[in-house]
């Protein structure tokens, strides 16, 4: 029977790790670099001493009563606290689901073997020790649990080599299967922020004149990008691919498997600071994006309105263009509000078009500017451009309407984690009618200007907002910022979640409101 319980206890032992395996999963299969996925070692820690106290108490008091079946007992309490621990878990976690994907499935069978192969060793040590005629083999068995964040660190560098070979064969699969498209273009689009709508807008645009198709949702890293080109149509004639990083090499990495000829810089902004050490290393990293593209011979296309590309595009080699006022392509005229904008696009060859877009913001604007410059660039003509930005669609959680039966206005900008895109949407809700609400989680990954730049963010919101409704670890950081820039304290809130927080605007909220959700997934953080 113990080595039944043993077997049982090592599956239990990873139905606890789930939830650490939900932020491994969206810290990128990393172990450093999550706040969240050390608080949830912490919490399994905890619950992995809960576990051994009452576990083994159960049992020893079962088995000193001769209890027949204390070890019976014993599993059934350990089941009941690993599924009540899961559940628990799930209603406060991560709001992104674990993904079960096929290195997911990996893992899960490493850390079931390791666990189960440790049960098996604290029953086999446990039963050589008799302590009131008691033997410690159902005693030692929820050390399993307890020692639980040493085994999803040992299964993560057991799977390690093995993800290392898949995405090996991924990424040579990936390159063989652009080689043999011989005709294809294939543009990069980088920057700390606006990679995902400049890439929508872009292939939006090339689609008025070629077959396009562009990496979907944010899928730009090595793996993601692999299995888009798997789903690529066999007709495309461009494929547009966002590039993702967060270390130094990673977009040379990128590079190296799509081959582009034609390079977008978005613009740069002090993100992934907890990774990439400092904001010289970040204008490093997606300047290797130009760098690849000057040597392929290729062009490349920089949004000049943000200062680190501008340095970029003064250092950068090759075919180069400047987006901005004065450069090959620029706007004028624009008028920003709560439906749209409107504005006029002027070309380097003197061509000027009129434009209205549905997408929110001055800086989609600046988007639609840059990826104008580039389909301009192509051939798509004016004209063809002033189309395509009429039927521009937001992206989903980037400053996405979404309509509400109680007459509240909600913009959505979960997916926002930048301090520009911070301002970007802060300029918009001031655009809109209404008393203002913002709900935030700040901003994150930024190392030690974490603090600081949270506390301007709280400045921020001020400026434009009635209520502030500051959730999570950042929340006091935003708070003092709010309350420095002359928020009344009574209109700023602090929860520590965004449960408590969604209970909270169902009291305060009204018709004709209008919520900002601001960067509200920080799941990786």
């Amino acid at each position: 029977m113990e080595w039944i319980a043993a077997a049982f206890n090592g599956v239990l032992t990873t139905v606890v790790a789930l939830r650490t395996l939900n932020y491994f999963q969206l810290n990128g299969y990393r172990l450093s670099g999550s706040k969240s996925l050390k608080k949830q070692a912490l919490s399994q820690v905890g619950f992995g001493a809960v576990h051994v106290f009452v576990c083994s108490f159960v049992y020893f008091i079962s088995a000193a009563r001769g209890f027949e079946y204390g070890g019976w007992f014993y599993m059934l309490f350990a089941a009941f606290g690993a599924v009540f621990y899961f559940f628990g878990h799930r209603k406060k976690g991560a709001r992104t689901p674990l993904k079960v994907t096929k290195r997911c499935v990996r893992f899960l069978a490493a850390h079931t073997l390791i666990s189960v192969a440790l049960s098996v060793g604290l029953v086999a040590a446990g039963r050589t020790f008799i302590i009131g005629g008691v033997t410690l083999d159902f005693a030692l068995m929820p050390l399993c649990c307890l020692l639980s964040p040493a085994v999803f660190a040992l299964s993560a560098a057991a799977v390690y080599p093995v993800e290392q070979a898949v995405a090996r064969i991924y990424t040579e699969g990936c390159k063989k299967a652009l080689d043999a498209k011989t005709d294809l273009i294939v543009i990069g689009v980088t920057g700390s922020y606006g990679k995902t709508g400049v890439k929508n807008i872009l292939a939006a645009f090339l689609a008025e004149k070629y077959k396009v198709y562009a990496t979907p949702e944010s899928y730009n890293t090595p793996m993601g990008i692999c299995i888009a080109v798997n789903k690529m149509p066999e007709d495309t004639q461009i494929f547009v691919a966002e590039m993702g990083a967060k270390r130094k090499g990673d977009i040379s990495r990128l590079c190296e498997i799509v081959k582009p000829v034609v390079a977008v810089i978005t613009g740069i902004a002090a993100q992934h600071l907890a990774t990439f050490g400092s904001i010289q290393n970040v204008v490093d990293t997606k300047a290797e994006l130009p760098a690849y593209v000057a040597k392929a011979g290729g062009k490349s296309y920089f949004n000049t309105d943000n200062d680190y590309c501008k340095l970029m595009y003064r250092d950068a080699k090759g075919e180069k263009y400047r987006v901005s006022f004065g450069g090959e392509c620029y706007a004028k005229e624009i008028s920003v509000s709560g439906e749209g904008s409107k504005f006029t696009l002027c070309f380097s060859g003197g061509e000027e078009v009129r434009c209205a877009t549905p997408l929110l913001g001055a800086h989609n604007v600046s988007n639609i500017t840059l990826a104008a410059a580039v389909a301009y660039g192509m051939g798509v003509s004016p004209g063809e451009i002033a189309a395509a930005a009429a039927k521009l669609m937001p992206t989903p959680h980037r400053l996405q309407l979404v309509e509400n039966i109680a007459g509240i206005t909600i913009i959505d900008d979960g997916y926002n984690s930048n301090e520009e895109g911070a301002r970007a949407a802060l300029s918009t809700l001031a655009a809109f009618k209404g008393r203002k609400v913002v709900a935030c989680q700040g901003l994150v990954e930024m190392g030690r200007a974490e603090r600081d730049a949270n506390f301007a963010l709280g400045r921020e919101i001020a400026f434009v907002a009635d209520i502030a409704v500051l959730i999570g670890p950042n929340a006091d950081d935003m708070r003092e910022g709010a309350l420095s820039a002359g928020m009344a304290d009574g209109a700023v809130f602090v929860k520590k979640n965004l449960a408590q927080a969604q209970d909270l605007f169902a009291e305060i909220m009204r018709k004709g409101d209008v919520l900002l959700i601001e960067n509200d997934l920080p799941d990786n953080y």
